[in-house]
């Protein structure tokens, strides 16, 4: 079901400074191109689940082994490449870190039917014969939590075009504290390690994103952090950092916390007092609760300590906005035998600068788990990022049926995990929404660059859209009023908007204008000037 979230009826507002749109794509993620409305709704549109397992363990080499969370996917030409995080196989006698940890590589040409090539070049229990690819040397080294991104930079060597940005356990240590290092690659298949240390960044665990911005002319990273809330309990964060050259790194502000209003709607911790430390430090919430010894026992306490949290940042740029698909991890329980603590779905986070970012549609869930019993009733993980495919966007996820502590679904046979595809319209993440009693808008004064406009538009069989173009002051524009406009039917993701049958703006390229649309059983996800 769509995600509501608020509902604008406000009067026409005075002038103010246009806003440059040139020929970007500008999306309706929030108000900025709403000035005045009525009857229009601003929805989240949650994307299809297909629930196909279209990666899993399958393979000789993959013999009890199991996939995990952090995966990424890149789109190429005609391929859809996949890295995927697995721990896997019987380890080399007398190691501590009990089984091979790393990332190896599939493809596709349709982004359904992936394949897994033996690359011949990690030496695994005693062959290469699988498509491992990182770590090169996994006696030596385990790796985990980590992403791989094409670098953009166009300063960039092409020798390290491809990165990986990763967290390194070192075999002779155990424990998540290893440091993030980069691996660098011409291709994506043949890697090694930077020497270079990472500064500047806590080593989290939990896939950090990063790209190249050319608006800022700075790499941007998003990495996980611990912060502490106001009753001494690490929570889980991530922070927006910037960096020139991936190394050394500037911390700019945290973006995704758990904050009052998660607080407040979620249910009461039950946690045990026993288990109340944290790298020997007393983290004994502040507020008690006399109702613990009667509920539980002595040893136990209710505290609003915070019980969710961002288990990594999962942002990616799309067009020209930022956008969260933010793997929320509750770890509250319910009761003494709850089934249903450490589990973790997916929030949609929209921002306009990367920096400051907000949860529409009520911070519902915009990827959800399965069905108890089925493969992906207890964990899902984002696998960065969307990738379109012709008038869609393809959400590829991981899935399992354990949760965090590696507990089963009581429901279900036998443990799974794969990945799996959510697909969602070209530029869809929230719409202007009219219902069939019709509604409309008004932008801002915008100007713009180029000759013709186009709507991604959904107005089914019974709805449908007119846009009218105002000048500065808001008053009709002769050859593009109301009466000039055309009715817009149908659903396309580049739908023209025609007055008098003619499509031709470049009358009013340069100039302030206002666009002032009126629907019916319709939504609204996106507006382009071309050339």
């Amino acid at each position: 079901m769509p995600l509501l979230f608020v509902l604008i009826l406000c009067s026409f507002l005075s002038a103010q400074t246009s806003l440059a749109v040139g020929s970007q794509k500008q999306l309706f993620i929030d108000y900025k191109f709403i000035e005045s409305a009525e009857g229009i709704q601003l929805v989240v549109q949650e994307p299809y689940q297909t629930r196909e397992k279209l990666v899993v363990v399958d393979q000789p080499w993959e013999k009890d082994a199991y996939l995990a969370s952090y995966n990424t996917v890149i789109k190429e030409g005609g391929r859809i490449r996949l890295w995927y995080d697995i721990t896997a196989g019987a380890p080399p006698a007398g190691e501590k870190n009990p089984r091979y940890m790393g990332v190896a590589y599939a493809e596709s040409q349709d982004g359904i039917h992936f394949t897994k090539p033996v690359l011949n070049l990690v030496q695994w229990n005693g062959s290469k014969k699988n498509n491992l690819v990182l770590p090169p040397d996994p006696e030596v080294l385990a790796i985990g939590g980590g992403s791989v991104w094409r670098d953009d930079n166009p300063h960039c060597p092409e020798q390290a075009r491809y990165k990986s940005w990763i967290k390194v356990y070192p075999r002779n240590h155990s424990g998540i504290r290893g440091p993030h290092r980069v691996f660098v690659s011409r291709d994506g298949i043949h890697w090694q390690l930077d020497e270079r240390l990472v500064t500047g960044l806590r080593a989290a665990d939990t896939q950090p994103s990063w790209f190249w911005e050319p608006r800022i002319g700075r790499y941007i990273g998003y990495s996980r952090e611990w912060i502490r809330e106001k009753s001494g309990f690490g929570v889980r964060a991530a922070s927006y950092n910037e960096s020139d050259d991936l190394f050394h790194w500037d911390s700019m502000a945290m973006v995704l916390e758990p904050d009052e209003r998660d607080m407040a709607a979620a249910p009461v911790m039950r946690l045990d007092v026993s288990r109340m430390q944290v790298r020997g430090e007393n983290i004994l919430p502040q507020r008690h609760s006399s109702a613990a010894a009667a509920e539980g026992g002595d040893d136990q306490v209710l505290t609003p300590a915070a019980p969710l949290d961002f288990y990594g940042p999962g942002v990616f740029p799309y067009e020209n906005v930022y956008l969260a698909l933010g793997p929320v991890f509750y770890h509250w329980r319910g009761s003494a035998n709850e089934a249903w603590p450490n589990t973790s779905d997916i929030q949609l986070a929209v921002s306009r600068d990367g920096r400051h970012f907000f949860r529409p549609g009520g911070r519902a869930s915009f990827l959800r788990t399965g069905e108890n019993g089925s493969w992906d009733s207890k964990w899902i993980y984002p696998v960065l990022r969307p990738i379109p495919m012709g008038d869609q966007l393809w959400i590829y996820y991981f899935g399992t049926n354990r949760d965090h502590a590696s507990r089963l679904d009581p429901q279900a046979v036998e443990q799974e995990s794969a990945i799996s595809r959510a697909v969602l319209r070209l530029d869809g993440f929230i719409a202007a929404v009219a219902d069939y009693a019709g509604g409309r808008l008004v932008t801002p004064p915008l100007l713009f660059q180029g000759k013709r406009l186009e709507l991604n538009l959904d107005a089914s069989a019974g709805g449908y859209a007119r846009v009218e173009i105002l000048d500065e002051s808001g008053k009709p524009i002769p050859g593009f009023t109301y009466h000039d406009s055309d009715e817009l039917n149908g659903n396309s993701v580049r739908m023209a908007a025609t007055w008098n049958g003619q499509t031709d703006l470049s009358s009013l390229e340069g100039k302030p204008i206002r666009l002032h649309l009126r629907m019916r059983s319709a939504k609204l996800y996106a507006f382009q000037f071309l050339p």
